[in-house]
């Protein structure tokens, strides 16, 4: 369908919309041109009129949502309607995209949000399942639970999503009450014309601006190939890849093969609710014992993560044996399932969605297994949340070294890619390295001509931040030892004391975080929160109302983190963020690089860490008025050779070794924020 819109607000340039008199300047109070801003939208819509690839690092302040989201509308609006997917690692920058950003966008062109009609897309297990609703009243689990029944009035109130994130309240078992491509009966279903995940894939295909997550825009790309973009997800000419420097780990997820030690648990657990008199209930038990012993191996390694040939060592011929007598045993099931099936009406479909579950269950044991491809690592891990037995967690993984093969086969050198119709645009604020995108590139299997452009932020890092790496400290060893410890957490109890609080202190490790926390207690008289204490959103509404809160994370605070004003005045680093050497994966692919003449540690571990630098450093600075110290406790800045590639690309703030110029830094920022005060 052609757009009905033309004239001016179509044909006018990028730079009109940004104009200090133009239509974004009339919606937002103060408003200050970004040159940055100006310039990324540029490259992207240039990018999707030539149909190629783009790559774009827009630092912090930028304003990058907008920066792609006028390109797409206006590419929605031209005279071939042309469909836009934006996808998101995180969920908060999809919500800020839905309920802020793309409104915002739309209404610098009158009419346009008639004629994009912007969607979000989720995948199956995010919206409620009707046939699993109307089966969950014959299971004696789920129909004695009061929740179940609110679930069930819920979803059947009028205009319901039947979106999960819409529940008002907490269902502890959403796998209950959603489908897998497994258990989904599609068009054959006789409640697909009521189901909420096929009515939102409908509605999303009268959208021209499709937003979803990198999960299942990586799911969509493995299902449809090379011949053209969109399958789960409506078809599509532009992908616009936001928060871009995690697209790796995601991929290597989404083409990897992960089992863990209860999923068999969770499939013989429903199939002994449905009671179906004749499934022999022995060889349930049998088959949960199996799982059991399956899994005994890895709880006694005495590492969270390990390759499966060392947590087997000597007992690689019993342990074949075990996995052989476990596929055995699910191959049986699935067949007794399947011929209950045929016999039993009422609970035909329940038994058939079973009966696929095993099927998938045994293919990918298999593949953990029996595979012999050297392009994959396999190896496990071992996660406890508390002492009880029970509570212990183990996962077999089959894992790509590198996803940049299905990559390039399905996205990079796709038709759409190839012929000039399509184009995919990466961006983020941490996407290059010393060397631009080599390393990005490199990861994801790049190798076409592509478009680059690096965009600096436009805050004054130089007048409101200083980087303190503070030059008295030792080298962080590699196990850390009691002193080291301590002028660690004399020189946090320092910064903090300046500051009076409002600090977040980031951490490589968990066990760090954990002792820090422990010592620290006793030494500060701030509130103090611990990431794992509370869920990461109510820590952080905890940490804003505290007023003068000490923050300590790991990974989830490295990122997506927005504070802004003089909640946050500090952030303290504990060390270089490289990933850990000995995790099996890591391994495999610094091995890879070796094996081909490279140089795994500044091919690899180097640009690893410093965008993970970056993106820790990037949670001080959040709008044009903040100010603060950041603090990085790992002299290996000062004393490495590769320390000076990490600090010439962080953002360009004060710098600091003694701590006098600290104290002389906090005295001018406090000044200037009373004077703003005033």
């Amino acid at each position: 369908m052609k757009s009905t819109i033309n004239g001016s607000a179509i044909s006018s340039t990028i730079a009109s919309i940004f104009a200090a008199d133009g239509p974004l300047s009339q919606l937002l109070d103060g408003y200050e041109v970004r040159h940055e801003q100006v310039t990324a939208a540029e490259t992207i819509e240039s990018n999707m009129i030539n149909g190629k690839i783009c790559l774009v690092e827009a630092g912090t302040g930028v304003g990058k949502s907008l920066a792609y989201l006028v390109p797409a509308i206006r590419r929605a609006l031209n005279e071939n309607a042309e469909v836009t997917v934006v996808t998101t690692h995180t969920l908060g920058l999809q919500s800020q995209l839905i309920e802020k950003d793309i409104p915002l966008a739309l209404s610098l062109i009158p009419g346009a949000s008639d004629q994009v009609k912007p969607r979000v897309l989720k995948g199956r297990g995010n919206y409620v399942c009707p046939l699993a609703l109307h089966n969950g009243t014959s299971d004696l689990l789920l129909s004695s639970d009061p929740l179940f029944a609110r679930v069930r009035k819920w979803a059947n109130t009028p205009n319901c999503s039947g979106d999960l994130a819409d529940l008002p309240f907490n269902f502890p078992m959403p796998h209950e009450i959603t489908s897998t491509p497994e258990t989904c009966r599609g068009s054959e279903c006789s409640f697909y014309s009521a189901c909420p995940y096929y009515n939102a894939r409908r509605v999303a295909n009268e959208s021209r601006l499709i937003v979803v997550n990198h999960a299942l825009f990586l799911s969509d790309l493995a299902l449809r190939g090379p011949e053209e973009f969109g399958v789960v997800i409506p078809p599509y000419q532009h992908a616009v890849i936001d928060e871009a420097h995690h697209l790796e780990a995601v991929a290597t997820k989404s083409f990897g093969v992960e089992f863990s030690s209860n999923r068999l648990k969770l499939l013989i657990d429903k199939v002994k609710r449905i009671k179906v008199e004749e499934i022999d209930e022995e060889r349930l038990d049998a088959l949960e014992y199996l799982n059991r012993e399956l899994f005994q191996p890895m709880f006694t390694t005495g590492r969270q993560e390990f390759k499966l040939s060392e947590a087997l060592k000597d007992q690689t011929d019993e342990f074949n044996t075990q996995v052989a007598a476990t596929c055995n045993a699910l191959n049986a099931l699935q067949n007794e399932l399947q011929q209950i099936a045929k016999k039993d009406e009422p609970k035909r479909e329940v038994l058939e969605g079973l009966a696929k579950l095993t099927s998938k269950a045994l293919q990918e044991l298999q593949q953990i297994f029996a595979s012999t491809d050297e392009e994959f690592v396999r190896w496990g891990s071992v996660n406890s949340t508390s002492r009880r037995e029970s509570a212990h967690r183990a996962t077999l993984s089959l894992t790509p070294i590198s996803i940049g093969d299905k990559l390039q086969s399905s996205l990079w050198n796709s038709d759409a890619i190839c012929s000039g119709s399509g184009s995919v645009s990466l961006i983020s604020a941490t996407l290059a390295d010393a060397e631009g995108f080599h390393y990005v590139k490199s990861r994801l299997g790049i190798t076409c001509e592509t478009t680059d452009c690096v965009l600096g932020s436009p805050f004054n890092y130089k007048q409101n931040a200083m980087l303190y790496v503070p030059a008295h400290l030792s080298e962080p060893p590699k196990t850390p030892n009691e002193g080291y410890i301590r002028s660690v957490l004399d020189e946090i109890v320092r910064l903090v004391t300046l500051t009076n609080g409002r600090t977040f202190v980031l951490f490589t490790s968990r066990k760090m975080l954990d002792t820090v926390a422990q010592m620290l207690a006793e030494e500060i008289a701030n509130p103090l929160f611990k990431q794992g204490d509370s869920p990461p959103g109510r820590l952080l509404d905890d940490f804003r109302q505290s007023g003068n809160g000490v923050l300590l994370g790991v990974q989830t605070f490295w990122e997506g983190v927005d504070v802004r004003g003089d909640a946050l005045s500090c952030v303290i680093i504990d060390r270089i963020p490289f990933a850990v050497p000995d995790s099996p994966v890591t391994q495999a692919r610094t091995q890879a690089i070796v094996d081909a003449g490279g140089d795994w540690f500044q091919e690899y571990a180097v640009p690893n860490a410093l965008i993970r630098l970056k993106q820790g450093f990037g949670r001080l600075i959040r709008t044009k008025s903040d100010r603060g110290i950041v603090c990085i406790l790992d002299t290996r800045l000062l004393t490495r050779g590769y320390g000076q590639q990490f600090v010439k690309f962080l953002p360009p703030a004060s710098r600091a070794s003694k701590w006098p110029r600290v104290q002389q830094f906090w005295r001018d920022a406090v000044q200037v924020e009373e004077g703003h005060k005033l």
